[in-house]
Formats: structure tokens, C-alpha cells, sequence
């Protein structure tokens, strides 16, 4: 049976999200090089597969140690969020200290890196079976040229920084598109069927409504 887990970084507030089954892990957008890494040495779990929703260094910090551990895991991602995470601006580990400050967290050292590139990089759309498991991802740019949302089983959607709860889809970071976002991601997100249960790259997950339709504008 498939347990998910979420594991929230105290510094940024971004969510990771733990697959796992039959002792075998994916994991969903690896926020922080040590949190993820211990909750996962605990668990047992032999991870095969890392998914991106986005570029933001705040969303892959421990991608790397996570490779270290698990030199076999595929990484996946969307084309031009592989690009992304390897360009210290683009994946906005450059500016991050200041970002933290405009939200609250001034004095925070957040010192900038780079990944190396994903075994696996798509440019529309990407799909797998895993342990039984049905795995989808579909680049949706707006938030940033790289954003992509991940679907499991039909039944629940990763949706990075789109979705998240009382805020609205930050367009003006750099790469941000208003532009690629009304005509790929805004279509995309309206199309989900009410039922479905979204796990935010920020926030609690919860069951799609009319009204969380509403306050994002779909």
C-alpha cells in the first residue's frame, strides 16, 4: 500500500513529499539537503526516482545529497526546469536572502549552488508506471519556464507553487510569465476535477472545491 509523507522546511516553508512502497521510495521535490535524507534513512526506503515541480532552489536544496545516497534514482523534470537548476539566478539560490528577508526572514545565510543536469528531461509531458503506481508530469511555465504539475494515480496532483493556499500564483520572480501562464498552466489547473486532492508546494494539502477554484481565479 502506498504511504505519502510530507516533510515541510522550517526556513523556506516548502513542502517534500515522500512516496513510498514496498520498500522503495520517490520523492516529490527534495526541499532541504538534510530532513528529507534522515525522514527517508528512517523510513528504509531505497529511493528510485526524484520529480521537480520547479527550478526554485527552495524546491530541490537536497537533490544532490539525495543523489549521493541513491546514486540509481532517476531525476526527472521538465526541459527547461533541467536548464534552470543548473544557473544560480535561475534557480534563484542568487538571491534567496533576499527573498527570505522581503518575507520576513532577514539575516538568513542562504549560500548559492547549482545541480547537474536530470537523467530525465521532457518537454511537454511525462509518464511511468512505478511499483503499481501510475506517475505523470506536465510543464505548465508561468511561475517559472520550468514549473510542472505531477499526477499520481489520477487521484492526486504535486502542484509546486501553483494551487497554494490564500495565495496567488507569483508571476513577477524572474522567469515568471503572466503570459505562458493563461495559456498553458491557468487552462490546465482550471481542468482539474473537483475531488482532487492537491499537495502544494506551500502549505497544507487539501481536496479541490469550488471555492479554492474561486480565490485562484479559475
Amino acid at each position: 500500500m502506498l504511504r505519502l509523507e510530507r516533510w515541510t522546511d522550517p526556513l523556506t516553508e516548502s513542502n517534500c513529499y515522500l512516496l513510498g512502497e514496498g520498500g522503495y521510495g520517490a520523492v516529490i521535490d527534495p526541499n532541504d539537503p538534510k530532513g528529507p535524507l534522515e525522514r527517508l534513512e528512517e523510513l528504509g526506503w531505497e529511493v528510485e526516482w526524484i520529480l521537480l515541480t520547479h527550478e526554485h532552489c527552495d524546491h530541490m536544496a537536497g537533490l544532490e545529497a539525495l543523489r549521493r545516497r541513491w546514486p540509481g534514482a532517476q531525476v526527472v523534470c521538465s526541459a527547461a526546469c533541467n536548464e534552470g537548476i543548473q544557473s544560480r539566478r535561475q534557480n534563484m539560490s542568487l538571491m534567496m536572502e533576499v527573498y527570505l528577508s522581503f518575507r520576513g526572514k532577514p539575516g538568513v545565510s542562504y549560500a548559492p549552488f547549482v545541480c547537474r543536469p536530470a537523467e530525465v528531461a521532457y518537454d511537454l509531458r511525462w509518464e511511468t508506471v512505478w511499483r503499481g503506481h501510475r506517475l505523470t508530469a506536465q510543464a505548465l511555465p508561468g511561475h517559472t519556464p520550468g514549473s510542472a504539475c505531477i499526477g499520481l494515480d489520477g487521484e492526486r496532483v504535486f502542484t509546486g507553487d501553483y494551487l497554494i493556499p490564500g495565495e496567488e500564483v507569483i508571476l513577477r520572480l524572474p522567469g515568471g510569465d503572466e503570459g505562458d501562464y493563461r495559456r498553458s498552466a491557468r487552462p490546465f489547473l482550471a481542468g482539474l476535477p473537483l475531488g482532487m486532492a492537491i499537495c502544494p508546494g506551500h502549505g497544507a494539502p487539501y481536496t479541490l472545491t469550488e471555492k479554492e477554484r474561486s480565490e485562484h481565479g479559475l
